[in-house]
């Protein structure tokens, strides 16, 4: 599921809400039942959070994506398009430089994906993951994601993302306006896609 809206809409909002690091208003459903305790019950390996600008530290690719955890990395990598990258660059042992200095914002976005991956979280809250993705690449990620079964709630005004979402949220001025399939909503909502 997508959430979309222009600037200031409450999509960043809305996302922190429920991977339980705001305070919120509501209640958050985990499959139908009431979330009583948020903060304690969506936390890390069951909920990953990639946040709009996240954060990569110096070191290594393995060591970005496995924060310390003695987990696979491989698989994650891959589902994220990090791979050519990752091989390109001599491996997971290679060294991203200095806060991830060598990289790109699309290359800092998909190891921030691959981090929430490699954690095996039941649920991924993406606030804006392919804004810096080239098309190709961010049709392959979420082709990867839809492939790897995780379900995802993100953020985004990209229409290739949009189209590929099994739900979009329409948010305005933090209210819901509208949802439904991308192709249902695009007649009235195409101006918030880019």
């Amino acid at each position: 599921m997508l959430v979309t809206g222009q600037v200031g809409s409450g999509k960043s909002s809305l996302l922190a809400g429920l991977a339980g690091l705001v305070g919120h208003e509501g209640v958050i459903r985990w499959n139908g039942r009431a979330v009583s305790d948020p903060q304690t019950f969506l936390r890390p390996g069951q909920v990953a959070y990639v946040g709009q600008v996240p954060r990569v530290l110096s070191g290594t690719f393995g060591d970005n994506i496995a924060l310390g955890h003695d987990r696979p990395v491989q698989d994650a990598v891959g589902d994220a398009r990090r791979d050519r990258d990752v091989a390109a660059a001599g491996g997971p042992d290679a060294v991203v430089g200095h806060r991830g200095i060598r990289l790109s914002g699309g290359q800092v976005q998909r190891v921030a994906m691959a981090r929430a991956l490699a954690t095996g979280a039941e649920l991924i809250v993406a606030d804006d993951v392919s804004s810096a993705l080239d098309v190709r690449t961010e049709i392959e990620l979420w082709a990867a994601l839809r492939r790897r079964g995780s379900t995802v709630v993100g953020a985004s005004t990209k229409r290739a993302a949009l189209a590929r979402a099994d739900r979009v949220v329409v948010l305005d001025r933090g209210r819901v306006a509208d949802e439904g399939p991308w192709d249902e909503l695009a007649a009235r909502w195409s101006h918030l896609a880019g």
